[in-house]
Order: C-alpha cells, then sequence, then structure tokens
C-alpha cells in the first residue's frame, strides 16, 4: 500500500513523504534534523525507509535540514542542475553526503520511478516531482507562480496530488508585507493564490484526480480554512461532492501526526 505523510509544510518549512512502510522517499527536508525525526515518528515512519531525498529547490524553507538528514542517514539526494549549483552556492552540499543531478528519464528507487517537471519560481531551476509506485502515483507541486501546461500534464491522472495554496488575495493586499515583497509573491515566478489552486484543482479533478492535499500556505497570508473553502466551494460548483466524488485536506504547518495509505 502507498503512504503519504507530510512531515512540514508552509512558508517556513516543507518536507513529505511518498513510498510505502518499508521504502520511501522525502521530496524536500526544510526543517532541522530533529524535527524531521521528531514529524517522522509522529506520522509512524521509520527514518531507515528513506532511501533518498528529492529536493525542488535550493530556498531555505526546502533544504533547511538536508545537509544533516542526507549526512546522518548516509543517503542520495537528488536535483536538478540548478538547484544543484544552488546548493553548493549555499555551502549545503559539503562532500559528506551522495548528491545527483536527475536526468530526464528520471530515477528508479526501489520500486519507485520518479520524475520531475518544471515550475515558475525566483529559483535558479525549480521543480515538482511526480512518484510512480507499482500501484499507485503521487503529484508533489509548490513553489510555482503559475501553473503551466507541463505541470497539469504531470499531475493529471494521480491517485493523489500535493499542490501550493500559498496565500489568499485579500489577506495578502492587506497584510503587513511591503509592497515589493507582494509583487513578489504574486508574480509569475512567485506563488499560486487559493483561487489559482482552486481553478487548476478543478482541471485536476476533469482530468482523474479524486485526492489532493493543500500545501505551502503562508502563516501571514492565509488560513487553513479559506484555502480549503476556496477550493471545496470551486468543486461544490462544478456538482462535486466532498468525500463521495474526491478528498481534499490541508497540510498543517506540522506533522499531521498520520499518514494516508490509498
Amino acid at each position: 500500500m502507498a503512504r503519504f505523510a507530510t512531515l512540514c509544510s508552509s512558508s517556513g518549512g516543507n518536507s513529505c513523504y511518498v513510498g510505502t512502510a518499508s521504502s520511501g522517499i522525502l521530496i524536500d527536508a526544510g526543517t532541522n534534523n530533529k524535527q524531521l525525526l521528531l514529524s517522522m515518528e509522529q506520522s509512524g515512519i521509520s527514518p531507515d525507509s528513506v532511501k533518498a531525498v528529492f529536493v525542488t529547490h535550493e530556498h531555505d524553507d526546502h533544504v533547511s535540514g538536508l545537509r544533516v538528514f542526507a549526512t546522518k542517514r548516509n543517503i542520495p539526494v537528488y536535483a536538478t542542475g540548478g538547484t544543484l549549483s544552488g546548493l553548493l552556492g549555499k555551502g549545503i552540499i559539503d562532500g559528506k553526503f551522495q548528491y545527483e543531478k536527475i536526468m530526464p528519464e528520471g530515477v528508479t528507487i526501489g520500486d519507485m520511478h520518479i520524475s520531475h517537471f518544471s515550475t515558475s519560481h525566483d529559483a535558479k531551476e525549480s521543480c515538482g516531482y511526480k512518484i510512480c509506485l507499482p500501484d499507485k502515483t503521487v503529484g508533489i507541486c509548490t513553489d510555482t507562480g503559475k501553473m503551466t501546461r507541463e505541470i497539469v500534464r504531470n499531475l493529471s491522472g494521480c491517485d493523489l496530488v500535493l499542490i501550493e495554496s500559498n496565500y489568499d488575495e485579500n489577506l495578502l493586499d492587506f497584510g503587513p508585507y511591503p509592497p515589493y515583497l507582494k509583487a513578489r509573491i504574486r508574480s509569475e515566478h512567485g506563488h499560486l493564490s487559493n483561487n489559482v489552486c482552486a481553478e487548476t484543482v478543478g482541471e485536476l479533478f476533469d482530468a482523474g484526480v479524486r485526492r489532493f492535499v493543500l500545501g505551502h500556505l503562508s502563516r501571514e497570508n492565509n488560513t487553513p480554512d479559506r484555502a480549503f473553502s476556496c477550493t471545496n466551494s470551486y468543486l461544490k460548483r462544478m456538482g462535486a461532492e466532498l468525500n463521495r466524488d474526491y478528498i481534499l485536506e490541508v497540510a498543517p504547518v506540522g506533522s499531521m501526526g498520520k499518514y494516508i495509505v490509498f
């Protein structure tokens, strides 16, 4: 059975586990090693089951625990060439763990195949991931200022999709951020609003996706209720019914304290 767990999810730190009870990978490691291990314990995941870490991009909220976790677990790290360059520049790659550039054909880890697709973010070469297990497929897409045909194509038909629902437009408008930061978040190289996320989820629902987890919520410019309500209302207007036609969850800032089996 496939397992999925968010270990942390917010503008302050992001990491999730995809795999089975005995073997899986992390997508990002955006909190310290101690907290990662605690979140795994709370979610019933053994650290020994993690066989590799795949990094979406080099920003701190996705890599702050990477060096220590990968070194202590003696596991490889995969990322795009641009992201690896960014990690080298930040001193995170220091020769103490193995790292590899993920190629267009993807990577096979045990009985999982992991491929990547480009996202639109202010990083060197950000990406999302599609993880194909023997009987299920998971799509991970956060940190993108716009949705592209490539992204939608890769996420379509997945059994579970983690998608960014970063900010509520009104909260961002009237919030404390300075104008330059608001503009950065709204840009095509920033983040997805709740409204754009909802529209994308509707498109993915039409393409066969039935389970969604909303992630990477801003702690300053969003709330779980707003994110959930926006996407849920959009799907209801399409005629779909929650928990009958689709499952929708919001990833909490910390561990869910559980894993999803699907």
